[in-house]
């Protein structure tokens, strides 16, 4: 679906032998630190390096030095999105406007990723980010083994765990702990209840629909990621309306965001998992 002026990154085909993980080089694309954080521990956990970028203008100007096999790229980003970062990137010469583009998004419908094929991207992973999804799409890139090119069947969004009292995913935690570590996880979550307590805060204050849509927007990604999943629900039913113009609704959820806010905050002490 990509314009015919537009070069495209290739299908991926098979190499032989394949290159080590440590040889390939990933830039992370996110606007959020946490998710910046989670998905590099991820890569590196598998031996690839990774370079991060916070916006879709970084990763542009990161790109025309070139040097990366893979892009990892966020839709939604201030400054500039990761779609418009993407045309850019597939106008640039040589290499650098060849690199497979594959995207992070928590809007997984068929139009969405249309949307992101047309702008030039390779590729879809779903956000929250799972830990197998994500390897194996960047494998699929990266380490390609011989069969129909295409979007990966990885790129569909994973089953929803099952979830306990409605207010977290109790499997997400135990995931992350062996993904990252108990440490990094321990900083990494103290980092989300402070963000989260942030933008919490703003979204209650903000009148500006735009700015409300991208601070739901985020909160929806980072509360799936950390397993808040009654909070994520209500990220994304407020972002939703925030598109709709839906004033009463906006209303009715930014009065109940941050009480749900802190409920994911107490059972996440309660089990154990803050000081």
């Amino acid at each position: 679906m990509s314009s015919p002026d537009r070069p495209v990154a290739p299908e991926p085909a098979p190499e032989s032998p394949p290159e080590p993980p440590e040889s390939r080089l990933v830039l992370v694309v996110e606007d959020s630190p946490l998710n910046q954080m989670i998905v590099a521990a991820v890569l590196a956990q598998a031996g690839y390096r990774t370079e991060t970028a916070n916006n879709g203008l970084e990763a542009v100007m990161a790109a025309q030095a070139g040097g990366f096999d893979l892009i990892l790229m966020d839709v939604s980003m201030p400054e500039m999105d990761g779609l418009t970062a993407t045309r850019l990137l597939r106008g640039l010469p040589g290499a650098a406007g060849l690199v497979p583009v594959v995207a992070m998004t928590a809007d997984t419908g068929d139009d969405d990723r249309a949307r992101c094929l047309e702008a030039g991207m390779n590729d879809h992973v779903a956000k929250p980010i799972d830990r197998a999804q994500l390897l194996d799409t960047v494998a699929r890139w990266l380490r390609p083994a011989d069969g129909p090119a295409g979007v990966s069947a990885a790129s569909s969004a994973p089953d929803a765990a099952v979830v306990e009292d409605g207010v977290l995913d109790r499997e997400v935690l135990p995931q992350l702990e062996r993904d990252l570590g108990a440490d990094l996880l321990a900083e990494v979550l103290r980092q989300f209840v402070d963000e989260t307590l942030e933008r919490v805060a703003r979204i209650a204050g903000q009148a500006d629909l735009a700015a409300l849509t991208r601070e739901a927007h985020t909160l929806k990604s980072t509360a799936g990621t950390f397993g808040a999943q009654a909070l994520c629900v209500a990220a994304r039913a407020l972002e939703m309306a925030c598109r709709d113009g839906a004033a009463a609704e906006v209303e009715a959820l930014r009065g109940d965001i941050p009480r749900l806010a802190g409920e994911a905050i107490a059972a996440y002490r309660a089990a154990g998992r803050l000081g």
